[in-house]
């Protein structure tokens, strides 16, 4: 800790982003990653255009803890389990702005990595840093920041399944401001041979504007279109031939941030996250023989703010108070119409709710080799009354090449509209809680000797109030939601690093990096009420017991090579082809993803480099989802260009 506050200019958002140490995740005020008392996973966007990953999702594959579902193709639904939590249970932030749904339903299928500085992914509970659906932990992806040296990028690609990329970005700095732009189109033809297209077009920037070296005002916006024509049915069988469903989402975000005197710094900051849907179809409704479109539309906005102070309280503790408030609409509309007519609305559904919340986070440092954090939070919800979580984590430098870490925490999910109040199929819920959670885990991080280290994680999760749903009877048969069941997902997760150029410099840029992670999700308990398939003691469906990734890359002047081993281990599903439902079991998998690139010295005017990337190299077949088929082998390849830094 310092016994006062840098000058804003020197605080940046891009000075986080250029020490890595530094997370903005975990805590609300920045804290260095060693010190805090639950694990952090940071991939830099780096690393991922090194790796010619385009996007989020198969960033993600490769961090302890996380496991992806997406079903089938490209531009399916694809779903983030993070420590055998449910998938609502992860919160999803782009620059301090919540990408979950109301209810924290978030489908990252249209995530792409353009202008990507870095991904952090803190794994343990955070609602008392970033409130609901923060349970099992947060991914938060921050933009580049820009500053420097003007430079300019661009690369294309092609390759299997009609693939087709081209990406382009500029940063640099005008005056005192430090700028960034970058976007991407992305398409492909699919895995089915009729109706799978894929369309994604991002555009993103950031802008920072320093004021007198004692206040900065950042701003970030990013904006997606995409569009997926999907064939299968909800058994995964290729069957239709129009289906499609569009979406836009424009996310801003805006911080300033301001010293307002050697020991006291405000933040402010606000933004919004606003999504429209389109799906359509054409069907021959239930006892008619005329063929119809129909369509189902919905907007979903979220507005925050948020803002706070924090006070040295003297050289080895910070103290930061705040409040933030949030609004949250959704609204929705089902359409039919005759192929050549007008539409109709056949049924909507609107619901709105604010949040506005309390906090107060105490960091600070004991004899050097004690770091520790205390925070609390109360939330007051329109549609569920309040709500409290606390967290403490400790981080204490036990020897000189030793961490221990300690860290217990509550969070919670809240109920989404759909769940609280009626819609054309379920009546209303009002009473439904927030499900709640609990989590425990302690930590070890050891350097064995220089280039080595090695970290481990035993964590113990409770999940309570935990939402279900209950069949309905005559004459409507309308189900509804309650809180019947509970649940634990205990575990453990081990990490290594070798960076062999710390004993031979003749390996430099080799890097390996190994984690394993196991976590046995478990029904603890059903209220009597229940009536679903679920029982005591059964696994939570399409979380693996099993999960490991080993990566190797290798990097020299003139080109690099790359390979990343996810193993995937079995993992229950209920395969829905069949009546009644049976829980199955998935096979386990080994997808081999490896990349390179080579500089080509005999082309002017930048730096350019011949890039390939093959996922699934080994050709495994295996489902995320029973029924939905993933992508086979895939090769692309393309051309990477930089301007040259003067």
């Amino acid at each position: 800790m310092a016994a006062s506050f840098p000058r804003i200019i020197g605080a940046q958002a891009a000075d986080s982003a250029k020490l890595p140490d530094v997370i903005v995740s975990a805590t609300k005020s920045p804290s260095n990653k060693a010190k805090l008392g639950v694990p952090v996973t940071i991939i830099s966007g780096a690393e991922l255009r090194r790796k010619g990953i385009t996007r989020v999702v198969d960033a993600l594959r490769e961090a302890p803890g996380v496991s992806i579902v997406q079903n089938g193709s490209q531009g399916s639904v694809s779903s983030v389990f993070l420590r055998g939590g449910e998938s609502r249970y992860t919160k999803v932030l782009l620059d301090g702005v919540s990408l979950n749904a109301p209810g924290g339903y978030i489908d990252l299928s249209h995530l792409t990595t353009d202008n990507i500085e870095r991904i952090e992914i803190v794994r343990g509970p955070s609602s008392v840093v970033h409130g609901a659906d923060a349970v099992v932990g947060v991914i938060q992806i921050f933009t580049k920041a820009g500053g420097g040296v003007a430079r300019s990028a661009a690369s294309a690609r092609t390759g299997s399944l009609g693939t087709r990329e081209i990406e382009l970005s500029t940063a640099g700095q005008a005056g005192t401001s430090a700028y960034a732009l970058g976007g991407g189109l992305h398409q492909t033809n699919g895995l089915h041979p009729f109706n799978n297209e894929y369309k994604n077009g991002t555009l993103s920037g950031s802008l920072s504007v320093p004021v007198d070296n004692v206040a900065n005002f950042r701003f970030v916006t990013r904006y997606t279109t995409a569009e997926y024509h999907y064939p299968t049915d909800y058994t995964g069988a290729p069957v239709d031939t129009n289906s499609y469903r569009v979406q836009h989402r424009l996310i801003t975000s805006l911080q300033a941030e301001r010293n307002l005197t050697a020991r006291m710094r405000t933040v402010i900051s606000g933004g919004g996250n606003d999504i429209r849907d389109l799906t359509e179809d054409i069907v021959v409704p239930f006892g008619s023989t005329k063929r119809v479109n129909v369509a189902s539309r919905s907007v979903v906005f979220r507005r925050f703010g948020d803002a706070r102070i924090t006070a040295n309280l003297s050289r080895d503790a910070n103290l930061s108070v705040g409040a933030a408030y949030q609004r949250e609409r959704e609204a929705a509309a089902n359409l039919e119409r005759p192929l050549a007519g007008t539409w109709k609305e056949t049924g909507s559904f609107s619901a709105a709710r604010t949040n506005a919340a309390f906090y107060s986070e105490l960091l600070g440092n004991l004899s050097g080799k004690v770091s520790y954090t205390l925070s609390g939070r109360l939330d007051r919800n329109s549609d569920f009354g309040n709500f409290e979580t606390h967290a403490a984590g400790v981080s204490i430098q036990a020897l000189r090449d030793t961490r221990l870490r300690t860290s217990y925490g509550t969070a919670f999910n809240a109920p989404s509209f759909s769940q609280l109040r009626s819609t054309l199929y379920t009546l209303a819920s009002p009473d439904l809680g927030a499900e709640r959670s609990s989590t425990w885990q302690v930590g070890v991080e050891q350097s064995i000797t220089p280039g080595v280290t090695f970290g481990g994680t035993l964590f113990r999760q409770k999940f309570m109030q935990m939402i279900q749903y209950v069949a309905g009877g005559p004459p409507a048969f309308k189900g509804s939601y309650a809180n019947l069941a509970a649940a634990t997902a205990n575990g453990s997760e081990v990490e290594a690093s070798i960076d062999p150029s710390a004993w031979n410099a003749g390996l430099r840029g080799v890097l390996i990096r190994a984690n394993y992670s196991e976590v046995r999700p478990r029904v603890t308990s059903l209220d009597g009420s229940y009536s679903g398939s679920l029982k005591v003691g059964d696994a939570l469906i399409r979380r693996p017991t099993h999960s490991g990734n080993l990566s190797v890359s290798v990097a020299r002047r003139l080109w690099e090579v790359s390979a990343v081993v996810n193993r995937v281990g079995r993992r229950p599903d209920i395969d829905f082809a069949q009546f009644p439902s049976p829980t199955l079991t998935l096979d386990a998998y080994t997808r081999v993803d490896v990349a390179g690139s080579v500089g080509l010295q005999s082309v002017r005017l930048g730096n350019w480099a011949a890039t390939v990337r093959s996922e699934n190299l080994t050709g495994t077949r295996y489902m995320d989802v029973i029924g939905f088929e993933a992508p086979g082998r895939t090769v692309y390849v393309g051309l990477r260009w930089a301007s040259q830094q003067r």
